[in-house]
């Protein structure tokens, strides 16, 4: 009897049907690319330095490449910290699948591989959205030692 998994097993990592680190790598700055223009979520880079950019390009090439199958060690922050404190809503998470959207249409993805991408990213959305943002929570306390971290005045985030 065939396991039923095996099919599935089988099948080459989503890293390889996609091409690959350098493949990714492309897909991975024109989403920046797009991103940085969209006019609910381009603010973000507005005040990132070029080496920062840079750095957060890489991130991003090993993170997607580490999820997608690829041997590829993802070095960078995970998904709570690195967006702790950012303010993110589902105004901004709908925000990065158009732009998502708009990579897949320019890279020519069949619609089966943008849903498993998209499954991808869909499982890191408690992580990413709903902190308020880290100048809120020093604004609204200003007792707050800012070398402290948000939970120093009772904000936890992610929720327990």
């Amino acid at each position: 009897m065939n396991d039923p998994g095996t099919a599935v097993d089988s099948q080459p990592s989503l890293y390889m049907r996609l091409g690959g680190y350098d493949a990714i790598y492309k897909f991975a700055a024109a989403a920046l690319r797009i991103a940085m223009a969209h006019p609910y979520i381009g603010h973000i880079w507005s005040h990132m330095s070029e080496p920062t950019f840079m750095k957060e390009h890489i991130n991003f090439v090993d993170y997607l490449s580490a999820q997608w199958g690829g041997n590829v060690l993802y070095r960078g922050r995970d998904m709570v910290t690195a967006h702790r404190g950012m303010g993110l809503t589902d105004v901004h998470w709908k925000a990065m699948f158009e732009c998502l959207e708009a990579c897949y249409n320019d890279f020519g993805i069949p619609q089966d591989v943008r849903v498993e991408i998209n499954a991808t990213f869909e499982r890191f959305k408690p992580a990413v959205i709903g902190s308020p943002t880290y100048l809120d929570v020093v604004l609204v306390h200003p007792e707050m030692d800012i070398t402290k971290r948000m939970k120093s005045v009772g904000v936890i985030w992610p929720k327990p």
